[in-house]
């Protein structure tokens, strides 16, 4: 029997009193695109965040490659992807600058993918980060994770701010992960 990639049972958060998250309950199998659609305000960033073990859970279980989200956060961490829904960056490095950081911080360089990831997504990695539009801060998390060989994607309103161009290269290269049996984890 295939373990799931993540299992969410019955997840609850309470913020104090408030209760963000109530018996979310869902799997991503491997090879799976799972798409996590909510209006604003549902709880879609703060499941991921518990997913990620960033947030400790109220209630429920949560595991993540049949691990404990919140105990083994660290084992888990280094098989993940993930971009969050807002994307800041360091304002005085320039786009190409902070993806290979943000590579290098995951133990990976800049490889091949990268440079085929700039030329689809048409990004000059050259400028500033402090000169970009939301798009192109965008792109740059984008070019990271996607560069990454990882065995889970998880990406938190990922075309936010993308042209639609731009929209349908994320398709593509989400359509060629699970191609390559890759599960991904998609919140919009």
């Amino acid at each position: 029997m295939t373990t799931n990639i993540i299992e969410l049972d019955r997840l609850q958060k309470n913020f104090g009193k408030f209760a963000a998250l109530k018996d979310v309950s869902f799997t991503l199998a491997p090879g799976q695109v799972l798409g996590f659609l909510g209006p604003n305000g549902a709880g879609k960033s703060t499941t991921i965040r518990v997913i990620l073990g960033l947030l400790k859970k109220s209630g429920g279980s949560v595991t993540v490659f049949g691990k404990d989200a919140w105990r083994d956060d660290a084992a888990i961490h280094p098989r993940i992807a993930y971009i969050p829904g807002d994307v800041y960056l360091w304002p005085n490095l320039s786009g190409g600058e902070i993806i290979d950081l943000l590579l290098r911080l995951n133990g990976r360089q800049h490889n091949q993918k990268t440079d085929e990831l700039i030329k689809a997504f048409e990004f000059d990695p050259k400028k500033k980060a402090r000169t970009y539009s939301k798009g192109n801060r965008q792109k740059v998390a984008l070019i990271a994770a996607l560069s990454q060989d990882a065995d889970l994607y998880i990406f938190d309103e990922p075309t936010s701010g993308l042209d639609p161009l731009n929209e349908q290269t994320f398709q593509q290269e989400v359509l060629k992960l699970k191609k390559a049996g890759k599960s991904v984890l998609l919140s919009s």
